[in-house]
């Protein structure tokens, strides 16, 4: 086992080796003028035609147009390539981002629609509040509040959508508006991180950039979490027992929110 592990190491080891080097190969094209398609786009639209302007000349070129970023991102390889992996993950985590958003966004109109059929199928009191009879055969308004069993006598509650149905869906919704706010919150935090990524007067120290990269390794992760929680009310919704398919006169109970 030993052995094994100490090639395997050996070989992580002679990987990154090879990377480093091709790292610093892109980075000494970049300085001659050559552009590889990497580090320009991390530069500022002076630098990237100072760039342009050494190729053209034959090599070399004028610092007159480079930032402080732009200094660093050309002449120190390690940080270059953390820069622009820390770079493409915060594009790649907004647009996430943004993809649970919309998710969320469909998920919560086929929410209220549902609310809305519910309560459309309540039973109405006199004084015009929609009601519900749960499974132990108390009755609730739609605001969760007691109705006296006196009111109700007589009422035939038989495919009516019980009281535990439309809390679920209330519990969901509230759900789905708490990850809206919070991923309200996730994209404005990544806006900030990439305003100061594209900082060119003022640069990133190495280790705040690594320092961010984390960050937004966290970002990721809780979004994942995020995603899966509006699966799970989804996947609850479509559920047969969510809808007011019954074939008996007991109310019926929708699945108890998880989350």
């Amino acid at each position: 086992m030993a052995d094994y592990l100490g090639e395997f190491n050996k070989g992580s080891g002679a990987a990154d080796d090879v990377k480093r080097q091709v790292d610093f190969d892109d980075l000494q094209r970049e300085l001659s003028g050559v552009d590889v398609g990497r580090i320009p786009r991390f530069l500022s639209p002076e630098a990237r035609e100072a760039l342009r302007e050494a190729k053209g000349a034959g090599g070399g070129r004028s610092g007159s147009s480079l930032s402080a970023l732009d200094w660093i991102l050309l002449n120190d390889p390690e940080y270059a390539r953390l820069y622009e992996a820390t770079f493409d993950e915060n594009r790649a985590a907004q647009a996430k981002v943004t993809d649970l958003q919309d998710r969320i966004e469909r998920a919560m109109e086929k929410i209220d629609r549902g609310i809305d059929e519910v309560l459309e199928q309540a039973v109405m009191l006199p004084d015009g509040r929609k009601a519900f009879m749960n499974e132990k055969g108390d009755v609730y308004t739609a605001d969760n509040e007691p109705v006296d069993q006196s009111i109700v006598d007589g009422i035939d509650w038989t495919e009516r959508p019980a009281h535990e149905t439309y809390q679920s869906l209330i519990k969901d919704r509230a759900t789905l508006e708490d990850l809206q706010a919070e991923s309200d919150g996730h994209s404005l935090r990544l806006g900030e991180i990439l305003d100061a990524l594209e900082d060119h007067d003022d640069p990133l120290t190495k280790e705040a950039v690594q320092s961010f990269r984390e960050e937004q390794d966290g970002v990721i992760e809780r979004l994942d979490e995020m995603e899966t929680k509006v699966k799970t009310i989804e996947s609850r919704f479509d559920a047969p027992n969510y809808k007011n398919e019954r074939t008996s006169n007991q109310p019926l109970v929708a699945a108890k929110p998880e989350i």
